[in-house]
């Protein structure tokens, strides 16, 4: 019998240890201590690239064929071990046991036969059967992939794998561009479900990739054969599909595959997610010519775990899964200006109060002008598109306003949706105590408590232009007088206040000046000669006009 090297190498060991444990290496011996002293075989090992693998290859599922590379060890007093290749005739010669017949065999079928066999010879011993280096197989493609026609591959990848590298750049064919453009349009077009397998023998195989990606099952999904024919058929949608709606985890629609079942709709959507509310789930399902649809109030919970009876799926059904609303969001607040520790606050939906963020904040300094302080509230996302702007634009010109309304309450509605100002008087409420004024807060409100600045802003035609010291109960023409009064281009007939905390445009006399506000001066609009000249001349070109229809309506 031939001693393989590895047996050889042990038995080196073993004589020379200073406590050997073998004595005789063709005596009886301890097998269980003797496997845990063998170090890796010594055998000439195929080098080509491994193979990548999405799992294990399972035993059960793949078939052995010519090429395959097994590693077959027998476990006795004398362990021997073979790196054997299938043949052409898909046999396996075993030094000392013999052929034996592999034809159209599973690997785990092998395992059992080759153990039969060799147990004949070697009583009593373990036997063990591994593939080593699976072999390349023939198959071919056709239907909806990029390259039709015959692929080389190795017998442990599966349909997925011969679609995609059917699905590979072609550089010779097509640019990048019209690639990507008809990848597309496969990703959008290409069956997933309704894949066939024909094998040598006659036989069919179904090919469901969906249920492949959720159970990792691999009859959804086979390893290839030599001589494999793989149709991949185009998505046909109409009247083909079953969806689940609502709050699942993933995936919409679904091409329809005979043996569908609501249950199995579920799993394909990945279950519910952690808002779904299915114990009020209902089926929608339409009827053949359209024109009435039935719904079924159902638990779709206790039927995708079991609990209830699975319901047979038709092509069309739709499952809507309801929504609970989730309220736990990041509620705040942001606070600005004259208070002790301004930032970011959280708020409880529908309860905090003004006067509770302002307190979170470490309340009001003493520098708090309160009759400038404003609450911002915002319409629209924080980062709204333009299309949501002009939309919103649009919606706000539907009226018969004359054109200078229109114009004017275009800018004001453009202001609105940038921010919206919530009535409310800071100073009634923190000074004077008046709980009306304290309003409940909403997400995102913008909170600005301006310091006193002490000054009104003269600006426009006045000699001197700047802040000047604000003074309680003084008018404007105090102020203008401060800043060296009118100038000679003043229109002062026309002055306006602007407020600190609305920006509102008022007449001096609709108002008291207060800590912050503006106070400006238009021009005197002058125009050019020319322009009076135009103007007389339209006006006596008027006169001239009237008095000829007079004379004419006399003449009558």
């Amino acid at each position: 019998m031939k001693i393989s090297l590895t047996l050889a190498a042990v038995f080196l060991i073993s004589v020379s240890a200073s406590q050997a444990q073998f004595k005789d290496p063709f005596g009886t011996t301890d097998l269980s201590s003797l496997k845990g002293e063998l170090k890796t075989p010594q055998v000439k090992m195929d080098t080509r690239q491994a193979v990548p693998l999405d799992a294990p290859v399972d035993p059960a599922e793949y078939n052995v064929g010519p090429g395959d590379q097994l590693g077959v060890s027998i476990w006795s007093s004398a362990p021997l071990e073979y790196q054997l290749m299938i043949t052409p005739e898909a046999s396996l010669l075993i030094p000392t046991v013999g052929v034996i017949d592999v034809r159209g065999l599973t690997l785990e079928q092998v395992k059992k036969k080759v153990a039969q066999a060799a147990s004949r010879r070697y009583v009593n011993a373990d036997i063990s059967v591994t593939l080593l280096v699976p072999r390349k197989v023939a198959v071919s493609i056709s239907g909806f992939v990029l390259d039709e026609g015959k692929k080389e591959i190795y017998a442990v990848e599966r349909v997925d794998d011969l679609i995609a590298l059917s699905n590979k750049f072609p550089s010779e064919r097509l640019t990048v561009d019209e690639y990507a453009q008809q990848l597309l349009q496969l990703r959008r077009g290409t069956s997933d479900r309704h894949i066939v397998v024909r094998r040598r023998d006659g036989s069919m195989r179904h090919v469901d990739l969906v249920r492949y990606r959720i159970t990792g099952e691999g009859k959804y999904n086979p390893y290839l054969s030599e001589g494999d024919n793989v149709y991949v058929p185009e998505r046909k949608d109409v009247n083909n599909t079953i969806a689940v709606f609502g709050a699942r985890m993933a995936g919409a629609e679904f091409e329809f595959v005979p043996g569908d079942s609501l249950s199995r709709l579920v799993s394909m959507a990945l279950g519910f997610s952690e808002t779904a509310d299915p114990e009020h789930a209902y089926l929608s399902r339409l009827s053949v010519d359209g024109q009435r649809m039935d719904t079924l109030r159902i638990d779709a919970r206790a039927i995708a775990e079991g609990k209830a009876k699975d319901i047979a799926l038709q092509p069309g059904d739709r499952l809507v899964i309801p929504q609970r609303p989730e309220m736990r969001q990041n509620y705040r607040v942001h606070i600005d200006g004259a208070v002790r520790w301004p930032g970011t606050y959280p708020i409880t939906l529908g309860s905090t109060r003004l006067s509770e963020a302002i307190r979170n904040a470490g309340g009001l300094t003493t520098l708090a002008n309160l009759k400038g302080a404003s609450l911002l509230r915002y319409p629209l996302p924080d980062a709204p598109s333009s299309d949501m702007l002009l939309t919103e634009q649009l919606l706000s010109r539907r009226t018969a306003l004359s054109l200078e309304d229109s114009s004017y309450y275009y800018a004001e509605t453009t202001l609105r949706l940038k921010r919206e100002e919530v009535s409310v008087d800071f100073y009634r409420l923190f000074a004077e105590g008046d709980s009306t004024q304290d309003v409940v807060l909403r997400s995102n409100d913008q909170i600005e408590i301006p310091p006193h600045t002490r000054t009104i802003y003269v600006f426009g035609q006045v000699v001197n232009p700047g802040h000047v010291d604000f003074v309680q109960g003084e008018g404007y023409t105090y102020y203008v007088e401060k800043a060296g009064g009118f100038t000679n281009d003043a229109r002062s007939e026309d002055t306006k206040v602007i407020k600190s905390r609305t920006h509102v445009w008022l007449d001096p006399g609709e108002t008291t000046m207060e800590d912050g506000d503006l106070l400006w001066v238009p021009k005197e609009v002058t125009y050019p000669t020319a322009h009076y000249i135009t103007s007389w001349a339209q006006i006596f070109g008027i006169i001239g006009v009237v008095a000829t229809v007079a004379l004419l309506v006399q003449s009558f």
